[in-house]
């Protein structure tokens, strides 16, 4: 085939991919193969259209026999690896991704794609490098400055992630998304005030997201807004009526409002929805036990204790509650035990020598009230 009219034909595909017009490229691609199955250009188009109309496996093939029938097909490298690195074959990816940057340094894209696998692998500095020279190479690249905000923040490296997710915002305004990660990561250097402002404006460009609604409640509960706290969690529920955690949360804040009967609500509701929620067993069995319902808050401690065998919090109420039952030396068990898991509290140390105490006479004593006020510290704001 001629370079000219091989040109023009790829000139002709780019358009019909932008038009999304996939299909066409793909059997024109098949058709012009039959003639000519040694041209490399073809392969990469039809390996294009194929991961366009979302046949993965048939497009990894095509790319490699691009690399194969040309060595030096750079970005062949590049489609590929990202293909295998969303498969799950990170490691594969790399080695495409090391060919395609050793092809041509400048591709930006092949950067950043090479920061994403590494970043599911866990090297997340070696992420963030990535994605460092990606911006060096294109610092009008959103994407870029997104990818690398977020392996700072989990890098916990908050003023980057901050920096890099204003940055972002700057070059899209109207990115919801980026407003709600901005906003997680203000929450954790503790500007609640800049988190809910982030949130807010994510709200306001997607009123849809149920997450945001959450984590502004939770940020509204810490600045002791507890009535906008529930209003948020129910309008999170309300978009997703299935998520236990914004259950869990509201019931949190029922029961610091004296709510206790919303809140077993809630707490009931969420580990309906998930039973592995220890956190919501964990609350539902301290409010029970608040509720004078020892035996339940015992049979809900149980539960923690059999996903989550090392639960502190979960035998120092169900040490509190047997207690209650007259259980004594199951109680005295369950104290020793979570001094075990927490040897620094002193206060769990002088209820349990109060316990012993009473064991010792077979009379109450205030031991319970002594870890009571200590737990119920656990559950502040």
């Amino acid at each position: 085939m001629e370079s000219s009219q091989l040109d023009q034909i790829l000139a002709d595909f780019d358009s019909q991919m932008e038009k999304k017009d996939y299909k066409i490229v793909f059997d024109k691609c098949k058709e012009l193969l039959k003639k000519d199955p040694k041209e490399a250009d073809l392969w990469f188009y039809l390996g294009r259209a194929a991961n366009a109309i979302g046949d993965k496996k048939s497009a990894i093939e095509y790319f490699g026999e691009t690399i194969k029938l040309n060595p030096d097909y750079q970005k062949a490298y590049n489609s590929r690896g990202l293909l295998l690195s969303q498969k799950g074959d990170l490691k594969s990816a790399i080695s495409d991704f090391n060919k395609a940057i050793a092809l041509n340094e400048s591709d930006f894209t092949a950067w950043n794609n090479r920061g994403l696998a590494k970043s599911e692998l866990k090297d997340l500095n070696g992420a963030l490098s990535d994605y460092s020279r990606a911006i060096e190479l294109y610092p009008k690249w959103n994407v870029a400055f997104n990818n690398r905000a977020y392996v700072a923040y989990k890098l916990k490296n908050y003023s980057l992630a901050i920096k890099d997710f204003t940055a972002s915002l700057e070059l899209k305004p109207d990115d919801s998304y980026v407003y709600y990660y901005r906003g997680l990561v203000k929450s954790c250097v503790s500007d609640y005030l800049g988190a809910i402002a982030d949130y807010n404006k994510s709200i306001d460009l997607n009123p849809n997201q149920s997450a945001t609604y959450n984590n502004r409640g939770k940020l509204k509960a810490d600045i002791k807004d507890f009535d906008g706290a529930i209003e948020d969690y129910t309008k999170s529920i309300e978009l997703n009526p299935s998520w236990s955690v914004a259950y869990n949360n509201r019931g949190k804040i029922r029961s610091l409002k004296g709510d206790k009967q919303g809140a077993l609500e809630d707490y009931t509701k969420a580990v309906e929805l998930n039973p592995k929620d220890v956190g919501a067993y964990s609350n539902r069995a301290f409010l029970r036990y608040s509720m004078g319902l020892f035996k339940e808050a015992v049979e809900d401690c149980d539960k923690v204790l059999k996903l989550y065998p090392n639960y502190t919090l979960a035998f120092c109420i169900r040490g509190l509650a047997r207690q209650e039952l007259g259980m004594y030396r199951s109680a005295l068990s369950d104290l020793k035990q979570a001094s075990r898991l927490s040897p620094d509290d002193e206060k769990l140390k002088e209820s349990i020598t109060l316990l012993e105490a009473t064991i010792s006479s077979q009379k109450d004593s205030n031991g319970a009230e002594t870890i009571l006020g200590n737990i119920t510290n656990m559950f502040k704001f």
